[in-house]
């Protein structure tokens, strides 16, 4: 028998990272043009579509991301440790200046809007308050569970009309949930208005605010509602790892909510974290750098497409997130298909605004595509 050492499966990996390490990620982080290459690496292939869809982040994860989850594939047989989880609720924590027992961490921010959900559900069903068109994991959740949905249409600006909801709010209003920047319209709310409506409107039921595409917007830390939770109000927070740090396969998300209500929507957990996500997510949240320039490269193209579509007279709400929300003045299923002849994937339709077309900002490459496309399909 020979006694050449078998390449099994484990100590290929093992090998494969090492090697991957060295050479792609070590280069990614080392050399002089290191964030460009990573930009390029991400670009749309010439025989691709570019898929502008689905709100991610084009440039990808953090080099440290990728670092953290290359350096550990040969651990993707172990489970993550509760040492592991414990350290990026202590990031977050830190951040937001909560205490650890008022962050909870799931598989992506649709665990904590679902696990939130059925907590809510055991409290007593009744109306959930939001909007038209918005974001439905958490309302088509709780519809599931028995809850009836409020939604109002949204304002003239395509925003949210916070005086309309609050007088909506009664007796039978459970929680109201509000997205900001709202999915699919991209407008966001006025910090201090929305402050405001959070504190009054806490003070009869649970408001949950979603803040996914936040820390993309121009002014993340104005912005944010986790000092309310911090104060103690009625008040949850989720946010995501898939969108500003490129995260989304990963499936890492977080909520900040009163510890009482945390502890109890934590144990609805039904599985253990991605251990890869996990450790990209630390790495990722720690790469301050990283965060800034990706938010400078989504800002530059989303005010370019922003001036296409004022130079073809195309109406469209004021964007804050990763995407923009535009009046097409047709049907937007017939739209998806003229923009998908030109190979340019863009999204679905959004009831009741039908006559309206979602565009997720790409790489520079992708939406070159897409400002081709915008001035044959409107005729520039």
């Amino acid at each position: 028998m020979s006694s050449s050492p078998v390449l099994n499966r484990r100590s290929w990996l093992k090998t494969t990272a090492a090697v991957a390490a060295t050479f792609t990620v070590g280069r990614t982080l080392l050399d002089t043009p290191a964030r460009a290459q990573h930009e390029v690496d991400r670009s749309a292939k010439a025989s691709e579509a570019a898929k502008i869809n689905g709100n991610e982040n084009p440039y990808g994860p953090a080099p440290a991301a990728v670092m953290a989850i290359v350096q550990n594939a040969d651990h993707a047989f172990r489970y993550a440790t509760a040492e592991q989880s414990q350290k990026l609720v202590s990031l977050l924590a830190a951040a937001n200046h909560v205490p650890a027992e008022s962050v909870v961490i799931g598989s992506g921010s649709a665990e904590i809007l679902d696990n939130y959900a059925l907590w809510l559900s055991k409290k007593g069903l009744g109306e959930v308050l939001t909007v038209q068109p918005g974001y439905l994991k958490f309302t088509g959740e709780m519809k599931t569970l028995g809850a009836t949905i409020v939604a109002l249409p949204v304002g003239a600006d395509m925003g949210y009309d916070l005086d309309a909801m609050a007088a909506r709010v009664g007796p039978s209003t459970k929680c109201v949930y509000i997205c900001n920047p709202n999915n699919p319209t991209g407008t966001l709310i006025a910090p201090d208005k929305l402050k405001a409506f959070c504190i009054e409107v806490s003070k009869k039921c649970p408001v949950l605010v979603d803040e996914a595409y936040l820390e993309i917007s121009d002014n993340f830390e104005a912005n944010t509602m986790a000092p309310l939770v911090a104060a103690g109000h009625n008040v949850v927070v989720t946010r995501t790892f898939s969108k500003i740090y490129g995260l989304a396969g990963q499936r890492i998300g977080y909520g900040l909510m009163p510890p009482a209500v945390a502890k109890e929507v934590a144990a609805l957990t039904t599985a253990r974290l991605n251990l890869l996500g996990l450790l990209a997510a630390i790495a990722s949240f720690e790469d301050k750098d990283y965060v800034k320039e990706t938010r400078a490269k989504i800002k530059a193209e989303r005010d370019k497409l922003c001036a296409t579509l004022k130079e073809l007279n195309l109406r469209y709400a004021e964007p804050q997130g990763n995407f923009i929300f535009f009046k097409t003045g047709q049907p937007v299923a017939s739209v998806q298909a003229k923009f998908e002849t030109e190979k340019v994937l863009v999204g679905r339709a959004f009831p009741p605004a039908l006559d309206w077309c979602r565009i997720s900002i790409g790489t520079p490459e992708e939406m070159s595509l897409a400002h081709a496309a915008l001035r044959k399909i409107f005729k520039a």
